[in-house]
């Protein structure tokens, strides 16, 4: 899937700067082209670079460090313009930029850091701390508190501390806010946290996969009090669903409060349909390759992105949902441009392919 056009395509020859972008080769290193969210980023990179006349040679990390450590040495031989790696697995990122840095290959990271190279992210942190203004002030009405309720945290063990932020603020945020839950730090949640508080939170490795978090979830689903409410947040749409298709399988049905992360054809449903599903964090991952070649193209013109490149992201509710996504799945409109991304906007990528509020 790629964004809709905002009119009509404009000349694709070269940036702003004068340099030929049909002139450019890029190589994209996928996370894991089995998992929805990340082929999807794949095929926009590929499918709107060739739009662009960009040659893009296509690898796939498949969610496993050896592989990813493998590409990068076959990237830095082919010697592209700008290779672009999104690697899930925290352990070998020195490793992968090396790779590219012996062979002075510039490289820009998607999602997970890798040392030496330019970063592509959203702000996991933010996308936990704005689900759980939406959700919680659901539960308080309800009367859940750390006394009947017990927070799920669904994360990729891996995949490294930024890409787990999500779930971790979300468990600070309840216990801020909701009464009886007990008070950790983010640095407190680590990878190997298994429980907080006894039944207060909940913390299962859901290894990126639906089925993976649904496993999760069924070793540990003994250990929650028959009667208790259930917080759940998942590092992506597919930690949540396993999870919450456990949850809903053994009885908590109507007592669970979640969202997801992603926007997937999936995730937008449930947000749409799904009493229980009151949040849905949007990545527009349909639209990241427009930004992740805006600023690989960027990075050929001489310019030096920021610390991190910030992708586009919304907390989606019930009642903004359609200003931003069709009922097909598709992209109606991205958001605003913000401080750390607005550099973008003078290479003329985003207004070829994409349809950004605000930008003309």
């Amino acid at each position: 899937m790629t964004v809709a056009a905002c009119g009509s395509p404009k000349s694709t020859s070269s940036t702003s700067s004068g340099k030929s972008l049909s002139s450019l080769s890029f190589a994209y290193a996928s996370a894991g082209d089995a998992v929805g969210i990340f082929k999807t980023v794949g095929d926009g990179v590929v499918t709107d670079g060739t739009k662009l006349g960009i040659k893009i040679k296509r690898y796939n990390n498949n969610l496993d460090g050896p592989t990813a450590l493998t590409n990068a040495g076959l990237i830095a031989q082919t010697k592209p313009d700008v290779a672009i790696d999104w690697n899930t697995q925290v352990g070998v990122g020195a490793a992968v930029g090396q790779q590219f840095t012996r062979a002075k290959v510039p490289c820009l990271a998607v999602n997970q850091q890798i040392p030496g190279c330019s970063w592509f992210n959203l702000s996991n942190k933010q996308m936990g701390v704005d689900a759980a203004s939406v959700i919680l002030p659901v539960a308080s009405k309800r009367g859940w508190t750390g006394a009947n309720t017990t927070v799920v945290m669904s994360i990729s063990a891996t995949n490294g501390v930024e890409v787990n932020d999500g779930p971790r603020y979300f468990y600070v945020q309840t216990a801020n806010t909701l009464p009886g839950f007990t008070k950790v730090t983010p640095a407190q949640i680590t990878a190997s946290t298994t429980t907080i508080g006894g039944t207060n939170g909940l913390q299962i490795d859901c290894k990126s996969t639906l089925d993976g978090a649904y496993a999760a979830m069924q070793n540990v689903i003994g250990s929650i009090p028959k009667g208790n409410n259930v917080l759940l947040y998942g590092s992506d749409d597919d930690c949540t669903f396993g999870a919450y298709r456990s949850l809903k399988q053994a009885g908590f049905g109507n007592r669970i409060l979640t969202g997801g992360l992603g926007a997937d054809s999936d995730g937008l449903n449930e947000l749409r349909t799904d009493p229980n599903w009151l949040a849905e964090g949007a990545l527009f991952f349909q639209g990241w390759g427009v930004y992740v070649l805006s600023e690989a193209a960027a990075m050929t013109q001489g310019a030096k992105p920021p610390a991190l490149t910030a992708a586009p992201q919304m907390m989606l509710t019930k009642s903004n949902v359609d200003m931003y996504y069709n009922k097909d799945g598709s992209i109606n409109s991205l958001p605003p441009l913000v401080a750390s991304n607005q550099y973008l906007a003078k290479y003329n990528i985003l207004q070829k392919l994409a349809k950004v509020q605000g930008l003309k």
